[in-house]
């Protein structure tokens, strides 16, 4: 008798394909670990001895496993299944039993509370993985296996609270000798809560976990707060200053050029954070730049700037109507540009809250 291994990997990774999304939002890497238990459907393929067949096919199944949320929407996943057995005869001839160790990546592509929930894994969520796995077999029979190795691939859901604590429901393909159909309970290791801290805070969220007081509740304390008059509930940068206030500082382009700085990404990034977070929340994006070369090129150049950093946000996922692109080009200097300083501070983004 031997267990068919066909190998379906092929028809998996065009099905359920990685989508090319950016990977957005403040998010916090997170360990964690978890069982569940179901009930499996095993199918070993007898060859050679035409007496025998499978007579049950149906078995109870456990898991335990570990992972690793490392971006927004992924994980890495470690997990070892107890899958039963099969049963042969006639007359009860004996058993197959599985035994799977699997490694795979889980992409978490939807919730229904939105990107905000999906990043700290709360709420319930839909998520599917791909991975490949050892499979070991007992037997009284003369058990052999084609293929050691496996592909598996599964869909599930997911229901996580603020406490880390989250109930999974999931199915699971180990190539096609196997499918584990289970439901379980999963530990978040460290930190969550809505506002997962970061660089930026809406005051309904603590001090970042920092400490200290907070006169004027944006949630920065006030030993790391340069701007300790801004609005309660009023998105800040990390020093506690208005985001869509004025200049957003580190966000920079290559010389003569829309192209942006690495800086300039990260900067960007937790600005189209905040945007996720405050979708009534509308803003101006305006770009600057100094008084070298003609008056035109200028002008030209930061209409360039200005939709390469709109464009750049909504990759991240903002929604158009939330941004407006303005271009000032070297008419609205803050500083003389007689210096190598003052050509610097007038090259510049600025983002304002608008009615639009």
């Amino acid at each position: 008798m031997k267990i068919k291994k066909s190998l379906f990997a092929t028809l998996i990774s065009t099905c359920l394909c990685v989508p090319a999304v950016a990977d957005q939002g403040e998010f916090h890497k997170k360990l964690y670990i978890g069982g569940a238990g179901g009930i499996t459907k095993v199918s070993p393929e007898i060859r050679g001895d035409q007496s025998l067949e499978v007579t049950d096919d149906e078995s109870e199944g456990a898991k335990v496993f570990i992972g690793w949320d490392f971006r927004p929407h992924m994980a890495l996943e470690l997990g070892f299944a107890d899958l039963g057995e099969a049963d042969i005869g006639p007359n009860n001839a004996g058993t197959v039993g599985y035994e799977v160790a699997d490694l795979s990546l889980v992409y978490h592509f939807y919730n229904l509370g939105g990107y905000e929930k999906l990043i700290n894994r709360q709420g319930l969520g839909a998520f599917w993985k791909l991975g490949i796995g050892a499979m070991d077999n007992e037997s009284e029979l003369n058990v052999t296996r084609k293929n050691d190795v496996h592909a598996m691939a599964g869909f599930g859901l997911e229901y996580g609270t603020r406490i880390g604590l989250a109930l999974r429901g999931e199915v699971e393909a180990f190539d096609e000798d196997a499918l584990l159909a289970s439901v379980g309970l999963l530990w978040r290791l460290g930190r969550s809560g809505d506002t997962g801290g970061g660089l930026f805070s809406n005051g309904d969220g603590g001090a970042l976990g920092l400490g200290g007081d907070d006169s004027d509740g944006d949630g920065v304390p006030n030993n790391l707060d340069d701007c300790p008059d801004t609005g309660e509930g009023e998105p800040v940068t990390a020093t506690g200053c208005a985001m869509f206030g004025g200049v957003l500082e580190g966000v920079n382009f290559q010389s003569g050029s829309d192209e942006l700085t690495d800086e300039s990404q990260s900067v960007l990034n937790d600005a189209a954070d905040a945007l996720l977070k405050y979708p009534n929340i509308n803003v101006e994006v305006q770009a600057h730049t100094d008084s070298q070369g003609a008056a035109d090129y200028n002008l030209g150049l930061s209409k360039r700037r200005a939709l390469a950093t709109v464009r750049y946000l909504m990759l991240r996922g903002v929604p158009s109507e939330q941004l407006q692109a303005r271009a000032f080009g070297e008419s609205k200097p803050l500083e003389s540009n007689d210096t190598a300083e003052g050509r610097e501070a007038n090259r510049r983004v600025e983002f304002h809250m608008t009615d639009q």
